[in-house]
């Protein structure tokens, strides 16, 4: 993940979690054990971040 100028600390909690997602293909056990969530946690902040529909893309 890259801080840029202007960013909030959603977006950077946003796109942590978008990249360790990723890093584990979207497995969301292994993220929210990485992440140090549980996984209720993590599913509510996916959808909080709209990220349910960014596997793909």
């Amino acid at each position: 993940p890259t801080y840029r100028p202007g960013m909030t600390l959603d977006d950077m909690e946003r796109q942590v979690i978008r990249t360790v997602l990723d890093s584990v293909d979207w497995n969301r056990r292994q993220a929210a054990q990485r992440l140090g969530i549980g996984e209720r946690t993590l599913y509510r902040k996916v959808k909080r971040y709209g990220l349910e529909g960014e596997r793909d893309g």
